[in-house]
């Protein structure tokens, strides 16, 4: 069978690749113009929020719950049984 210009098979594929560019162009510019959902407001980062007393007050409280917590876990364990 001859495939190019003037055969079945060039006709065919000609005919069919009309349809489905046009079928990939309503999908592609469907997802274009889809809902945006709008982002919160975030407001200001915690390294701008906070001042540098502040922020040492909340580094020396992380870093006294992280060298209480085994010992914080255990008495809530034994408290709940």
């Amino acid at each position: 069978m001859q495939r190019g210009k003037g055969s079945y098979w060039g006709t065919y594929c000609g005919a069919a690749t009309v349809p489905v560019a046009g079928l990939m162009l309503l999908l592609l510019g469907g997802c274009s113009t889809s809902i945006q959902t709008p982002l919160p407001d975030l407001g200001p980062t915690s390294s701008t929020a906070l001042t540098q007393e502040e922020r040492k007050k909340a580094v020396d409280e992380l870093n006294r719950v992280r060298a209480t917590h085994e010992q914080d876990a255990e008495q809530q364990i034994e408290q709940s049984r």
